[in-house]
């Protein structure tokens, strides 16, 4: 099926071969639906993926509109436990036919068994998983993983990055990390399709992390990338009002002081954070150039399973929860860049 949805998109334009290739090994590393993986990369939109799963399926798509008010009536039809075994949201009633929201539609078992307990013919409907979850968790409140955190509208917030701000006053918590900026390296926003193409074109860590800066310095007041080694935390690069930071890669601190960075290793998952005055880890907002308390965001890196390094983005202008989907598909493209460098390495020392 993986293939035959990639071979549509390829068909009506919507993909590329290149794109394909590296979604199909983005799923192979990372597991969960291909039309997931398009979505979360920035290939597809969700709009695209629902249609072109609608003529694969032979199904009708669920449109946004319909999952914004289900009456009480209509989702009370389906035990607890079937909704969340099968993972369906009941949409509506026309006599005694029940449209049903679910992500295959093929699936005869949930269809046999959620007809005999509502005593209703099922008419299943197409829905995107990430569409899904963000219903099943507003009407069930079936918690949904990290990875589908909703997104206003569906797309990331926008800013253009303005002037250089001024360094922090006041008693740094470590001297040594105080952030120096350089030239405005950082000027143009970059999207996520412009950034797929430069992680599948690079040819080294730098460039994976190069890229992976430009578009943060285009989301966030301030960002950074750490490598994780040996219980050590070390920054390679962080960019801060689209400047770079130049003294950023002196960097380094043991994971052990850093309560949310410890966390976001054990978990390998995103963590929202608030940086206090008082904390240790606020070293590291102030090796970004950026002031006390604040809002942070930790994203890890892994490679072979192993968390290797670690995303860090702050914000004062409220765009941290909004771009925190796309971010973590940033993090997968990252990942999937370091990966293929890590393959292209042992075929060439074979």
């Amino acid at each position: 099926m993986s293939v035959k949805l990639g071979e549509m998109l390829l068909k009506v334009g919507a993909l590329t071969k290149a794109q394909l290739d590296q979604v199909l090994q983005a799923q192979t590393i990372y597991g969960g639906r291909i039309g997931t993986n398009l979505v979360e990369m920035g290939l597809v939109s969700e709009e695209e993926l629902a249609h072109v799963l609608s003529e694969q399926m032979g199904a009708p798509c669920v449109e946004p509109a319909e999952l914004s008010s289900i009456p009480d009536q209509v989702l009370r039809l389906i035990p607890l436990e079937l909704i969340k075994r099968y993972r369906v949201v009941p949409l509506a009633v026309e006599g005694k036919r029940l449209s049903l929201a679910m992500t295959n539609p093929h699936d005869f078992k949930a269809l046999d068994e959620i007809g005999f307990v509502t005593g209703m013919v099922i008419k299943p409907r197409i829905c995107p998983e990430l569409r899904l979850n963000v219903a099943l968790e507003r009407f069930y409140r079936i918690t949904r993983p990290t990875r589908f955190v909703e997104v206003d509208g569906g797309l990331r917030t926008r800013f253009e990055s303005g002037a250089q701000s001024a360094p922090p006053s006041g008693n740094p918590l470590n001297s040594r990390y105080m952030a120096s900026v350089g030239e405005p390296t950082f000027a143009d926003q970059v999207t996520v399709k412009d950034l797929a193409d430069m992680m599948s074109g690079a040819g080294s860590e730098k460039e994976v992390v190069q890229a992976l800066i430009s578009y943060i310095s285009g989301e966030f007041d301030r960002g950074g990338f750490l490598r994780l080694k040996s219980g050590m935390a070390v920054g390679v690069q962080a960019v801060a009002d689209g400047l770079a930071v130049e003294s950023f890669p002196g960097f380094q601190t043991e994971i052990e002081k850093m309560n949310h960075l410890q966390r976001m290793v054990q978990e390998k998952g995103l963590v929202l954070c608030e940086f206090a005055a008082g904390d240790a880890e606020g070293v590291l907002v102030r090796a970004m150039g950026g002031k006390l308390p604040a809002s942070a965001l930790l994203l890890p890196v892994s490679l072979a399973g192993h968390v290797v390094g670690a995303i860090c983005a702050s914000d004062s202008k409220g765009r941290l929860g909004g771009g925190a989907f796309e971010l973590q598909r940033v993090g997968v493209m990252a990942e999937l860049s370091l990966e293929m460098l890590s393959l292209r390495r042992k075929i060439q020392s074979a």
